[in-house]
């Protein structure tokens, strides 16, 4: 996971031929993490939500959530 762009809390990774994005923000009732899924530059997953589990959830550990999820959505449905 590598921070990108200019905003905190934007990372993204490479998993199995696919380009991760994920988007953590601050909100009024903790945080909130969201995944989008790329194939060569293209989105093949929109940008989905994620729940984040946690009390009081670091920046680092919503996005790890949302890359869980954004791998399992590749794992389950567009790798194979």
């Amino acid at each position: 996971m590598k921070p990108t762009g200019i905003d905190m809390g934007d990372y993204e990774e490479p998993y199995r031929g696919f380009a991760l994005e994920v988007a953590v923000e601050q909100v009024m009732t903790g945080v909130k993490s969201h995944f989008r899924v790329l194939k060569d530059g293209m989105v093949v997953q929109d940008w989905q939500l994620v729940h984040v589990d946690k009390l009081w959830p670091t920046e680092r550990q919503a996005a790890r959530a949302a890359l869980d999820a954004a791998r399992a959505i590749v794992d389950d449905r567009l790798d194979g």
